[in-house]
């Protein structure tokens, strides 16, 4: 009897899934049966959403429709997934039904966190779900000049390069309708690297602070953001300095004014998987995955492959590593299941985003010590005006495979 694998989430990792699956059967002759569980009748590509806000994208260019991928072979449910019970071998969804599996790829992301800071969940906008950006787009399109601050309260976050990219890119068009501003990052203080604009390296670093200097954009570091009152339009956050001996640590508290807030939302798992079975009890943020295969370290049956469980294996909660864990765990069952291929491996991650009025080509080497994956370096490959293109025919591309 075949094996009966079911995807949860029909991201971009949950297509890659069930498309690869599909492909492996068709080629291979195998047998299994490949169903996608998503809530939505749409798949959506997220870096997309900055487009929409800085230029007007249309939502349509966003999205394919998520039964399309009926066409490769795997059957869709359209249906919200409510609570996985791993020991039953099910998934119980929103209309009461249940549906059973041989092996489960759960690739649900990150849900957008905004509660627990008083006032964040009112004040300002955010380009991280479509409405949201169309929302962004027009009051950027009304937005005369002023401090434009992009508020992020913890890291890691979804796609770490976001603010970075999206300050730079939006100070180039301010630049060129002549419109006078300043953009604000505030950002968690990181110990390793000072500041999020670090995170990947000297030489991307070196990058985003050419344009910060070009349109007038400044880091501020804070070890927390306590509040946001939206009339009088303030972020109130806190520093944190040890004394000389070290034996205490000074809290200062400090604020940043704005006349237009952006900000950044806080990783939360997503409702299926806030369970103590799934959450990492390190930082429960996030959920607990096998860094060697991404499985569950309970059970062999289910991989987690989506931002949810990226942090707790060593790798970064952007798209980038969600397909490269995806391929690597697709292609470990293959191989257990059925002897086709061989395991792949995660030596390096590349990616293109938006800098200033270009874009640029980024590849971070990846090592895997038998423990977790570890970043090495992280290089600027090329920079230009293509690279700019290619990122959005990239997902647009990925997107007509989904469109008929």
């Amino acid at each position: 009897m075949g094996k009966k694998i079911v995807i949860l989430g029909g991201g971009a990792a949950g297509t890659i899934a069930a498309i690869n699956f599909a492909e492996a059967k068709r080629k291979h002759g195998l047998d299994m049966d490949i169903t996608v569980v998503n809530k939505d009748e749409w798949t959506y590509m997220p870096p997309l959403w900055a487009d929409v806000a800085l230029d007007g994208l249309p939502i349509e260019k966003t999205r394919a429709p998520i039964r399309n991928l009926e066409k490769y072979g795997a059957s869709v449910i359209v249906k919200e997934a409510k609570k996985i019970e791993p020991a039953e071998r099910k998934i119980l969804l929103s209309d009461g039904e249940s549906i059973s599996y041989d092996y489960l790829f759960v690739t649900l992301g990150l849900r957008n966190g905004w509660e627990g800071i008083p006032g964040y969940d009112k004040a300002g906008y955010h380009n991280y779900d479509p409405q949201a950006a169309v929302e962004l787009n027009k009051t950027l399109r009304n937005f005369k000049g002023g401090k434009i601050v992009i508020a992020v309260p913890e890291v890691p976050f979804r796609c770490g390069i976001y603010p970075m990219e999206f300050a730079t890119a939006l100070g180039h068009i301010l630049h060129t309708k002549g419109i006078k501003s300043k953009i604000v990052i505030l950002s968690p203080k990181m110990p390793d690297v000072g500041d999020i604009s670090w995170a990947l390296g000297k030489d991307i670093g070196k990058l985003w602070h050419k344009y910060f200097e070009k349109y007038n954009i400044e880091i501020k570091r804070h070890d927390g953001i306590e509040k946001i009152d939206d009339s009088s339009r303030t972020v109130s956050m806190k520093e944190e300095e040890e004394t000389h001996d070290r034996k205490a640590v000074i809290t200062k508290h400090f604020e940043e004014t704005y006349d237009l807030l952006i900000k950044v939302p806080m990783p939360r798992p997503p409702d299926p998987l806030n369970d103590p079975q799934f959450l990492y009890e390190q930082d429960k943020r996030f959920v607990k995955a096998r860094p060697s295969d991404f499985r569950h370290p309970e059970y062999d049956d289910i991989f987690l492959t989506g931002e949810h469980s990226m942090p707790p294996t060593g790798l970064g909660t952007a798209g980038v590593f969600v397909d490269t864990a995806t391929l690597k765990a697709l292609s470990i069952l293959l191989h257990e299941l059925y002897g086709v291929g061989e395991p792949t491996e995660v030596h390096s991650v590349a990616c293109v985003a938006y800098s200033g009025d270009k874009g640029f080509l980024g590849v971070c080497e990846v090592e895997f010590n038998g423990q977790e994956y570890t970043w090495r370096n992280c290089y600027n490959m090329a920079e230009n005006f293509v690279m700019k293109i290619i990122k959005r025919a990239f997902y647009q591309g990925w997107l007509d495979k989904l469109r008929i």
